[in-house]
């Protein structure tokens, strides 16, 4: 799964990613600590706590939209508001 599926991947989401998605989200997250102010430490794939995963969502999507390194995808765009913990919203275009 590359980048770009991962962030398509979260994008519009209501539930915590599993399975597939949800490894591949920490194992970015992980090896993004210390490359990236967004990626403050090592978290933990195998937890089970929600607001564990959330912080993990939310840091992806903090780097995804503040880090001018970051890529930009065509397929999603701002929606203009921040949701829980100020997580930015991102919806698919049309």
């Amino acid at each position: 799964m590359t980048t770009k599926e991962l962030v398509l991947g979260l994008t519009g989401r209501n539930q915590a990613p599993k399975g597939a998605m949800r490894k591949k989200m920490f194992e970015f997250h992980n090896s993004m600590v210390g490359k990236s102010k967004y990626f403050k430490r090592i978290e933990n794939p195998d937890t089970r706590c929600g607001s564990c995963i959330q912080r993990v969502v939310k840091a992806v999507f903090d780097w995804y939209h503040y880090d001018e390194n970051a890529p930009s995808y065509s397929e999603i765009e701002f929606t203009g508001r921040l949701g829980l913990n100020n997580k930015p919203i991102y919806r698919f275009v049309k």
